[in-house]
């Protein structure tokens, strides 16, 4: 009898290969998922840095350039008397008014709880941050080829005189009509040719709780902002024009930005009015106040207390203005918890807000 042997076959893992198999799978799996959710993790931290610098940049940018500017208008070197209270920046109707504004181009309002200004609402103004109002104009004067805007306020200004106007859209260069309808008739030295017209600015700077109100509009509304999550803003109200009408408009900046303070330099000493500028001082600070027109003090270097009696007119003798800023990520981190402590100056120099946010605080002098 032939036999043929039989050979035996794998056909399949024995129970033990197959959990050797699995037990090595699982093991590189966990490896990838691990350096996977660690490179992720990296890129979300390296992107909320990237956010907080850029935030913080932009905002002291904005700030920077406009207190740099402040109190540039044109050729006008005689500028109102300040009077005994601070304007109202919301002011757009009442051109006398605006224009005696001009002796104050710097005023605060040193941490308000609740709104100052009867044009911003109290739903779009953190409580406790500064709020700053800064005037000028534009640095270019209008040219020959430019129209001005219809109801749009521009100061047309020689050394010794300057007035504000109403622009109109069918009016020529250098006859920008007035309020009353009367042709412009600042001039130049010569006596002929219509003195340089600029655009007249009026920026108020304040923290918003939010970037982009629920419902669309400009006024922040609550916990639905932001999609469900609302991210603090540095806004301005700005001086435009809408319709032939001046109107103060609410202009978001940077988002991300959580508090802002401001610490100014007094220029009081000596106390004898200068003969060519009018103020007083030496053009150099000599202390440094939260609040130069409080007569509190609160918040003052050494030498304020005295040198300054807390006089609105104090406004016109700030020449140097500090700004910090407090920028923070878009959204909390479940793996952080901020226990920093944050220098904003005098007024806010142990601020511990704690929470996941990431933040850093910036801070510039001009």
């Amino acid at each position: 009898v032939m036999r043929i042997p039989q050979h035996n076959r794998q056909r399949g893992f024995t129970l033990a290969e197959l959990m050797v198999g699995m037990t090595i799978g699982l093991i590189v799996l966990s490896g990838v998922t691990s350096a996977y959710v660690a490179s992720s993790k990296s890129g979300r931290d390296s992107q909320q840095s990237a956010e907080q610098i850029e935030n913080g940049r932009q905002a002291l940018e904005f700030i920077a350039y406009d207190l740099r500017h402040a109190g540039f208008f044109g050729q006008l070197s005689n500028l109102p008397v300040a009077g005994g209270a601070l304007p109202d920046p919301c002011e757009t109707a009442n051109l006398a008014a605006m224009f005696q504004a001009m002796a104050f181009p710097v005023q605060a309002y040193d941490a308000p709880g609740v709104s100052p200004l009867a044009c911003l609402n109290n739903a779009d103004h953190v409580a406790g941050t500064d709020v700053l109002v800064v005037r000028r104009v534009e640095s270019e004067a209008l040219g020959a080829a430019d129209v001005p805007q219809d109801g749009a306020i521009y100061l047309q200004a020689n050394p010794q005189t300057g007035e504000l106007q109403v622009g109109d859209d069918t009016a020529a260069v250098g006859t920008t009509l007035k309020a009353s309808g009367a042709a412009a008739t600042i001039l130049n030295r010569d006596g002929a040719t219509a003195a340089p017209i600029h655009r007249y600015l009026v920026h108020v700077y304040f923290i918003a709780p939010c970037t982009m109100p629920d419902g669309g509009g400009v006024n922040c509304t609550g916990a639905n902002d932001d999609d469900g999550n609302p991210i603090p803003t540095l806004k301005r109200l700005e001086l435009t024009a809408a319709g032939g009408v001046a109107q103060m408009n609410i202009v978001p900046l940077v988002s991300g930005v959580e508090n802002i303070q401001f610490d100014y330099g007094v220029d009081n000493l000596p106390a004898t009015v200068d003969s060519i500028t009018g103020l007083l001082g030496d053009g150099a600070p000599d202390c440094m106040d939260t609040d130069p027109g409080s007569g509190a003090n609160a918040g003052v270097t050494a030498g304020c207390a005295t040198a300054n009696p807390g006089a609105i007119q104090e406004w016109s003798n700030v020449v140097v203005a500090q700004a910090h800023v407090l920028a923070r990520s878009y959204r909390p981190d479940s793996n952080y918890t901020d226990g920093k402590t944050y220098d904003l100056g005098l007024g806010l120099n142990a601020l511990t807000p704690g929470g996941g946010f990431r933040r850093h605080a910036y801070s510039t002098a001009v």
